[in-house]
């Protein structure tokens, strides 16, 4: 690991260097995780506060990772499951990686906390590694998972965490960059259509959009046209992903 580290920081300063949007950043980040053997990965960040205080909306997230994923996503915040997240608690008391598998033997859960590991399970997490990087004003972590149970999992996250934590605090500095630019808001600021709300709140439920005419009184048509616009909106590839953003944005709170 050591003989080549100099040449991929490098290739990654450049990437960072080069980014002209977030999902620049992004791309950069996931480029390297996965030459490391990750799955993927979420960064997030929300003022310094207690997480029974964080309201659905409030954290900025960026994330990466299999396609499938995104429904996990869309279950935990739109349920505010990050409030109640053992591992995101040590997140805002800790100052050095740590694993969830590290960690869990020695927690007492509650039934909700228990809840969370068993979505993880479903969804083939595993292996996982949080990077706490916070700041006086700000709660920011970078958590990086595997899928499955694949060989080796304990002594990659082992080798490869000094580098990530490097990795980890120069893309902090570069996303902050962006939202210093008033990114992080510009989700929050965006308008939609009373319809377009339904429509968005029948799909989080899994009608399609012959079923969500028929509840509201429209036609079929009607409905691609505001799911449509839904998805322009959100910058979104597909329902699933729609409804993970409106979820960790705020728009869907059950």
């Amino acid at each position: 690991m050591a003989d080549t580290e100099q040449g991929p920081d490098l290739e990654f300063e450049k990437l960072v260097a080069d980014a002209i949007s977030l999902d620049d950043l992004g791309d950069a980040l996931e480029y390297k995780v996965r030459a490391m053997g990750y799955a993927g990965y979420v960064y997030y960040t929300h003022r310094r506060k207690p997480l029974d205080e964080i309201v659905a909306g409030e954290p900025f997230v960026l994330s990466r990772g299999p396609g499938f994923l995104k429904a996990f996503e869309a279950i935990y915040y739109s349920r505010g499951m990050f409030r109640y997240d053992p591992m995101l608690q040590l997140v805002t008391e800790r100052y050095l990686p740590f694993t969830t598998l590290g960690e869990r033997s020695q927690m007492t859960l509650t039934r909700r906390q228990r809840w969370i590991w068993a979505l993880e399970k479903r969804f083939g997490i595993k292996y996982d590694l949080f990077i706490p990087m916070n700041t006086p004003l700000r709660t920011q972590a970078l958590y990086l998972f595997m899928l499955g149970d694949p060989p080796n999992a304990a002594e990659i996250i082992a080798s490869t965490t000094s580098e990530l934590h490097r990795l980890a605090l120069r893309f902090t500095v570069s996303v902050a960059d962006f939202l210093v630019l008033g990114q992080e808001d510009e989700l929050a600021g965006m308008m939609f259509s009373r319809r377009e709300q339904e429509c968005l709140a029948w799909m989080s439920k899994g009608r399609s959009n012959g079923e969500i005419g028929e509840i509201l009184g429209i036609s079929e048509r009607t409905v691609k046209f505001h799911v449509a616009n839904l998805m322009k909106k959100l910058n979104a590839a597909n329902r699933t992903e729609a409804i993970a953003i409106a979820a960790r944005s705020g728009w869907l709170t059950n």
